[in-house]
């Protein structure tokens, strides 16, 4: 039989939703199911209470929007405590995690085999950062990703 080549199939309708904008859900506040409970890495983790699939947003990093000034200062203070939920937003602007935050402060450093990734979206002409999972994670499963710990030293050496 004669070869034809077929015109791509058109893309599906989009209807409720069928194809949504990550942006839009960390505009709305969606999130998985999550647990807090302790790690086999350190301390505290978050687990799923839920199956996620990869590529789901797992919730929103969120805290007090901070300078860079004060989180320097915060930072010093955090470190002499072992305890630190700064995560850097942009140039001069970082979320401080430590009292305002929510589950996803807990997600746990993991260079080797991170399973999440955070994303910084802009929503709405902010600046927000999202928590995807890198890979489909099974109920009860650690959430880490990696912090950048690699880069950061590089940089300072």
């Amino acid at each position: 039989p004669p070869t034809t080549s077929a015109a791509p199939a058109p893309p599906p309708p989009v209807t409720g939703d069928t194809i949504m904008c990550a942006n839009g859900r960390v505009r709305r506040g969606e999130h998985k199911r999550l647990a807090v409970g302790l790690s086999s890495i350190i301390g505290w983790g978050a687990f799923a209470l839920e199956p996620v699939s990869r590529g789901d947003l797992l919730g929103e990093y969120t805290g007090d929007l901070i300078s860079q000034e004060e989180a320097n200062r915060r930072g010093k203070a955090y470190d002499r405590d072992d305890n630190s939920y700064l995560f850097d937003l942009t140039l001069s602007t970082v979320v401080d995690a430590r009292r305002r935050g929510n589950k996803l402060r807990f997600v746990n450093h993991e260079a080797s085999r991170p399973n999440c990734q955070p994303e910084i979206r802009l929503v709405d002409g902010e600046a927000r950062i999202g928590l995807f999972a890198a890979k489909d994670i099974q109920v009860g499963g650690e959430l880490m990703f990696n912090y950048g710990y690699e880069q950061a030293n590089w940089l300072e050496n």
